[in-house]
């Protein structure tokens, strides 16, 4: 898998784009897909999910399976081109997300995500760490989901199994999650010296915001669930992003 990797960064001349290139240019098609919302999916967060989500899986997943104690540490820099780059996606629509919230008079909660989003992918990635922070972009997983809860061609029971995935997906990118943490802990002569000196303060600062803004989502999608459970609400009503 990774020779094909690498072979497809040869063939894209990947390493030749730095992040703030990456970041810029998905921001770019994000607003051109921003037009074309239709069937009730937005086109360009559903766009963003797969391609962040889906890349960072993959990410992880060689981390982990070409990852040798005592050989290969952070400090090595990236693995591939994309562990480098899917943040800078990240980055994007982050900067995306702000300029959507000022322009539309979105909630202050969507423009506070979009600032946190920006400001902690631009943190890793101008401090070229960008694989620590891959495996919490599993979580875009579950917004594949979540974008497809107001699809218009979906039936009832379309809506509740979807539904039903969005409740599940957490629980698969926690868990990949915990087996990297078990097998990066499990070196702990790991030479961590290339980090920042502020690296611990601002691990501490992002865990603390994006653990506030996911519980306060959290909350509020397990209260949508559970007034469509008890039938307060049907399936297909009341799945705008502005309504709780």
């Amino acid at each position: 898998m990774l020779e094909a990797i690498n072979s497809l960064d040869k063939a894209l001349n990947l390493s030749t784009w730095t992040s703030r290139q990456v970041a810029l240019l998905t921001a770019l098609i994000l607003g051109i897909l921003y037009k074309y919302e239709k069937h009730g999916i937005r086109w360009y967060s559903l766009l963003h999910a797969i391609l962040s989500g889906y890349l960072s899986l993959l990410c992880v997943y060689m981390s982990y399976k070409y990852h040798e104690p005592g050989v290969t540490s952070i400090c090595d820099g990236p693995l591939t081109s994309l562990h480098r780059l899917t943040p800078a996606i990240t980055l994007g629509y982050g900067l995306f997300d702000i300029i959507e919230a000022i322009f539309k008079s979105l909630p202050k909660d969507f423009l506070l995500h979009g600032v946190a989003t920006f400001g902690v992918m631009a943190y890793f990635c101008e401090y070229n760490i960008p694989e620590i922070v891959l495996p919490f972009l599993l979580m875009e997983i579950s917004t594949v989901h979540l974008v497809f809860m107001k699809a218009e061609n979906f039936t009832e029971k379309m809506v509740a199994v979807n539904m039903g995935l969005l409740m599940i997906c957490p629980y698969l990118w926690f868990d990949i999650v915990k087996i990297v943490f078990l097998n990066n802990n499990s070196n702990s002569n790991e030479d961590l010296g290339c980090l920042p000196w502020h690296f611990k303060y601002c691990w501490l600062l992002f865990g603390l915001i994006f653990n506030g803004l996911n519980g306060y989502w959290g909350v509020k999608i397990i209260l949508k669930v559970m007034r469509k459970l008890k039938g307060q609400e049907k399936m297909k009503e009341g799945n705008s992003l502005k309504e709780s």
